[in-house]
């Protein structure tokens, strides 16, 4: 898809700042600022390089200062708020900013200053911490024109606050290779510190400077969430080049050093890497619509090498979080199923089978020493349901032999009973949780407060278990599990539907959350095997549509109950306290439309099945506006629960692209 911005997009320096673009490096390492140019949150940057992958990360570039000189007047192209409030404000030069996965590669900005146009294009590689810049220059005959570029250095820790009294100190710059173009002498120079070494390979002469703090900036999204609102950078050196009547600068920085390569050979090189790549990953999708593909290679942001297991991983979202287990496994069949990327499928189960212990799977990797965190009651059910779902994509049915004691151990552990509280009860459903255990996607505390505990008996979780029993029935032809998969079925049908609200109970507690009406039972219709008869589908679809659904996700709790909470939006307590109440989240909508699509294929009325089909691709079309909003080509974690209007929380979350994605998809194939 191509992504279009232009004036009225920026008619003020907080307008620029909304929207952003992200790009990845399949290490966990990324590059992400506004359409403006500008770093509007503390952890978006030109180059944030993931040291040990993914989860070590290094913020090394935050952007560039770009000034252009033209008859020796001044002008400033770079975006950037202060907070002094003597903010940089290119963004009045700036006339389209352009997002094109498909055609141009990459993403690109057009500034038009007194007859001269600097169009500037970047690219990040792929599974190496680079970037690559191009600005390409033309003007009319006559003019003095030199572009001056001055890196904004952080080489801080993405988790630490930049420390503005070390900061500016004990770095070097060194030249470390001379090129050998007689027209054009690229140089590959090292700036190093802080036991990691940048290094920039340029056709512009770079000249060093007294290090110098270069001011405090203001993160206006930052500051919206209650987050820290201000961070500083530093600055160290200049790359100066005069600008000809049409010419190009390039400006590479890597944690990799190029030996004997210019920078505009880098680049290309670069360039056409990135674009095989993508053609690749979209001729193994199969996918054949606009909206598929893009989410596709939208998708693709999330699959990262991990180094500490020597596998592969999902990354949960950009730009907070890490590979998370749940994540992961909700992610996995948009991620790599139905992308064809089979291989990577197999590495990331294989990675966490490894991890497996008393049948629980580890919902967070810690870097270093840490052990692994396990609370979760639902990674390892939807385990047991990908490991079928990729035998059923792939057709690799040797995989059975391989994995089944991991799958055995867990189905034995959550029918015997396992850590914090997870175990069968004598109905056969799965209970789960105690006191302040977080151990469902409604995971939030505040301090020892639960705004959603769900502990008892939730409803996806009995789903995913239900579906479990089936598939190691038939991995197995064990008739233990069909005969308890009929138990938990009768058990499931008697005790979760809500007569009164004709739809499921979210968890069978006793409390008053075991009638609020939440998203969490439009899994009951979407796993590989359930249990409700079509009728009762309909009607739960009914309900969700009703009650939680909009255009870009379903709400989490109904706008009726007292617990709702509209906005999602001041500190983190406040936030906290809306994040399940209420808060539109996107990845279950992938989830009903599949569920409306499963049900599709069921019914024997005609009219309702084009109805359904026109309810779809209108669902669809209205996606591809929400692309376009928050991060270009992204969907992002959340959005307010009263009206969705703008994202929230990550700019760009794996399982709402993936769910998104695997919906498509299965319509695709309808």
């Amino acid at each position: 898809m191509r992504f279009e911005f232009d004036k009225k997009n920026w008619t003020t320096i907080a307008e620029g700042e909304k929207d952003c673009y992200l790009l990845a490096n399949g290490l966990g390492g990324y590059s992400s600022l506004s359409i403006t140019g500008a770093a509007a949150r503390g952890d978006q940057a030109l180059l944030m390089s993931a040291k040990k992958a993914p989860n070590v990360r290094m913020h090394l570039v935050t952007n560039i200062l770009e000034k252009l000189v033209i008859d020796d007047k001044e002008h400033i192209l770079t975006s950037q708020r202060m907070k002094t409030g003597e903010d940089y404000e290119g963004f009045r030069y700036l006339e389209r900013f352009v997002y094109d996965d498909f055609d141009e590669n990459a993403p690109f900005w057009i500034f038009q200053v007194d007859g001269v146009t600097i169009t500037k294009h970047l690219l990040m590689a792929y599974d190496e911490n680079t970037v690559a810049i191009r600005y390409e220059a033309e003007h009319p005959a006559g003019k003095a024109v030199t572009l001056e570029l001055t890196p904004l250095l952080r080489f801080t820790s993405k988790k630490e606050d930049f420390d503005a009294s070390r900061a500016v100190d004990g770095y070097e710059i060194e030249t470390c290779n001379t090129g050998t173009n007689a027209d054009q002498p690229d140089c590959s120079y090292c700036i190093r510190g802080r036991d990691i070494g940048l290094y920039l390979t340029t056709n512009a002469a770079l000249q060093t400077q007294q290090p110098s703090l270069f001011g405090e900036l203001y993160f206006s999204q930052d500051e919206r969430d209650g987050r820290v609102a201000y961070g500083n950078a530093f600055c160290n050196c200049v790359l100066r080049e005069p600008v000809s009547a049409k010419s190009d600068i390039y400006v590479i920085v890597s944690t990799k050093r190029y030996d004997n390569l210019d920078a505009k050979t880098l680049y290309e090189r670069l360039k056409q890497q990135n674009k095989e790549r993508k053609e690749q990953l979209l001729a193994q999708s199969g996918l054949s619509s606009e909206l598929g593909r893009q989410l596709v290679l939208s998708a693709d942001a999330y699959v990262v090498r991990r180094e500490s297991t020597d596998g592969r991983s999902i990354i949960a979202g950009y730009p907070f979080f890490e590979d998370w287990g749940r994540d992961t496994m909700i992610s996995l069949a948009g991620a790599t199923m139905v992308t064809g990327r089979f291989e990577e499928c197999k590495c990331i189960l294989r990675t966490f089978a490894k991890y497996v212990k008393n049948g629980l799977l580890p919902n967070l990797f810690p870097e270093g020493g840490e052990n692994p965190m396990y609370n979760s009651a639902d990674a390892p059910l939807l385990f047991v349901n990908a490991v079928y779902e990729y035998m059923e994509y792939s057709r690799d049915t040797a995989f059975k032999d391989e994995i089944l004691p991991v799958l055995e151990q867990i189905m034995a552990a959550y029918q015997n009973g396992t850590d914090f509280h997870i175990k069968m009860d004598s109905d056969g459903l799965i209970m789960a949780g105690a006191g302040l255990e977080q151990l469902t996607w409604m995971d939030v505390r505040v301090g020892d407060f639960l705004p959603t505990p769900r502990h008892g008996k939730p409803v996806e979780i009995n789903a995913y278990w239900y579906s479990a029993l089936v598939i190691m029935y038939k991995l197995t032809q064990d008739t233990a599990y069909e005969e308890l998969a009929e138990k938990v079925k009768d058990s499931f049908l008697e005790k979760f539907w809500n007569e009164r609200e004709q739809c499921l109970k979210d968890v069978l507690s006793g409390e008053k959350d075991e009638n609020q009406i939440r998203c969490n039972q439009i899994w009951a219709l979407t796993m590989p095997f359930t249990m409700l008869p079509v009728e009762k589908e309909a009607l739960v679809i009914r309900k969700v549509k009703e009650s939680l659904y909009t255009t870009v996700g379903l709400r989490t709790l109904a706008k009726e109950d007292p617990d709702f909470h509209s906005v999602y939006i001041g500190p983190m307590e406040e936030r906290d306290r809306a994040y399940h109440q209420g808060t539109v989240w996107a990845f279950p909508l992938g989830a009903y439309y599949r569920a409306c699509i499963r049900y599709a294929a069921q019914c024997t009325d005609t009219a309702e099945k084009e109805r359904i089909r026109a309810e779809l691709t209108q669902g669809f079309e209205a996606l591809t506006a929400w692309l376009r909003e928050g991060c270009v080509s992204q969907i992002a974690e959340i959005y307010d629960g009263g009206t969705p209007t703008v994202s929230r929380g990550c700019f760009a979350q794996a399982w709402s692209v993936t769910e998104l994605l695997r919906a498509v998809y299965d319509f695709e194939k309808m």
